[in-house]
């Protein structure tokens, strides 16, 4: 491994790496995809070991760039060194810096971990850039900070949808701009023209292709699409959550698919099936798909009963819940700490901007939760969250990359310390802790610890001590 490192990036981390008049046609390929691919990772700070000068730390890039000489005095300097004293961070520097570059370091704030490393993750910002700003570290010294946390796109309404592995596929191209349409083609140069060959009156994009072209309109009329918000939305992600959101989303699916296959017979095999054909085949791919997941839906769909504290825990509960609610979407997070039979201790919620991401509010709201009972001096303790994804990352191990690494570590840390136990609970048995998340989201409050519960939460409060149990379908 040394070798092939000292070989092709010359000791350099992989994203650093360069070409030279010797390379290979298959190294310089990969240094091309390189360029390309470094613009989506970002720098997370674990441990903090990383050098404050010379690494990428930061959104404003290495800090050595900004100065024009580096006193000795500083020259060892790691994130943590600095970041991890108080008051004014840059007195302590024989580096003079820029006004701008001090303002920025004296009002950041970063939690560290020494089990974790500082490492470049793949993220989904737009731009490339890190800040160390996350929402997760904003939060936790607001108790203290300000954010700038990273954007994070769910397509999971896609890959729940009850079709066909490969109906989720042609999608996802779709909506990524991949599917192989003449405009597509035509903008790699491998179409010499992007015009629709069957209609030869636009560029044929996806929504022309499968929507708009005459030959395709017919079809989507044929089988009941004839409404004008059928043909209003104008990305193809929209429209396709339009189609899945109505009553025939099989019908809408199927016919999405033989659209598409019909436009490659005409044009790879200049073949034109009748309209009645392609209709039969749309019908009964529908039925198909329809009758296989039925079964599933049947299979699955007793009816259950949840109550809070539904494994009758005889020590203080402790239930916690994140939220995003609203157009544009708000972030929030809460807890309900009670006695073991529903007599409300204290509470606290509060809201994250500039993020959606829901697993940092699920996380968030377990840290900050774990963080209100030790402060109380509370040691047994049970708590319950209805995100599954969140307690397994905090049960199992951790994955290395994984954005929230620092922010899963520090609940692992005082969970090891306290004698709490984490549970999973169903969403109905989480009603007091949902509407004080959603209450923390609609809020402009950071952190918001509630000593008496708001009045409209009483009634909820009340349901949990009596045990009602909520139907689950």
């Amino acid at each position: 491994m040394s070798l092939l490192s000292n070989k092709y990036t010359g000791g350099l981390h992989t994203l650093q790496a360069i070409t030279n008049n010797s390379s290979s046609p298959t190294w310089s390929s990969i240094i091309r995809a390189k360029n390309i691919l470094k613009q989506g990772y970002s720098w997370r700070v674990g441990s903090g070991s990383s050098s404050f000068w010379f690494s990428n730390w930061n959104s404003l890039g290495p800090f050595g760039n900004h100065v024009p000489v580096i006193d000795i005095h500083d020259l060892q300097l790691s994130v943590r060194d600095v970041l991890s004293t108080t008051g004014n961070r840059t007195q302590a520097l024989y580096t003079e810096l820029p006004p701008a570059i001090a303002d920025y370091i004296n009002n950041l704030h970063i939690q560290f971990n020494d089990n974790i490393d500082d490492t470049l993750i793949w993220s989904e910002n737009k731009n490339g850039t890190y800040s160390t700003k996350s929402g997760y570290n904003w939060l936790i010294t607001h108790r203290d900070l300000t954010t700038d946390p990273l954007s994070h796109n769910s397509w999971s309404w896609l890959w729940r949808l009850k079709v066909p592995e490969k109906y989720k596929f042609f999608i996802w191209l779709a909506c990524q701009n991949a599917s192989p349409t003449l405009s597509l083609l035509h903008h790699k140069n491998m179409a010499p023209s992007a015009t629709c060959t069957r209609c030869g009156e636009e560029e044929e994009t996806f929504l022309h292709c499968v929507r708009d072209c005459r030959y395709s309109r017919c079809i989507w009329q044929k089988i009941g699409f004839t409404g004008t918000d059928f043909y209003a939305a104008a990305t193809a992600y929209d429209w396709i959550n339009f189609g899945i959101s109505a009553s025939r989303s099989p019908i809408f699916l199927a016919g999405l698919w033989w659209v598409w296959r019909h436009r490659n017979l005409m044009c790879l095999n200049n073949e034109n099936w009748p309209l009645f054909r392609i209709c039969n085949n749309i019908l009964s791919s529908a039925d198909a798909i329809s009758s296989a997941f039925q079964n599933d839906d049947r299979s699955a769909s007793s009816d259950r009963y949840v109550k809070w504290n539904s494994r009758d825990h005889q020590a203080p509960v402790l239930n916690v819940d994140g939220s995003c609610i609203g157009t544009p979407k708000r972030t929030g997070y809460s807890g309900v700490l009670r006695n073991s039979v529903g007599y409300y201790i204290s509470g606290f919620s509060g809201f994250i901007p500039n993020t959606t991401d829901i697993l940092l509010a699920e996380l968030t709201a377990i840290h900050q939760g774990l963080i209100l009972v030790i402060d109380m001096d509370m040691n047994d303790l049970v708590c319950y969250s209805d995100s599954l994804q969140a307690i397994n990352l905090v049960m199992n191990e951790i994955p290395r990359y994984h954005t929230y690494a620092v922010l899963i570590q520090n609940i692992k840390d005082l969970l090891a310390s306290q004698n709490i136990s984490l549970h999973h609970t169903l969403r109905e048995g989480n009603h007091c802790a949902d509407f004080l998340a959603k209450y923390g989201a609609s809020t402009d409050e950071e952190f918001v610890i509630h000593q008496t519960p708001p009045a409209d939460l009483l009634p909820l409060l009340q349901a949990d001590a009596l045990g009602t149990s909520f139907v689950r379908h």
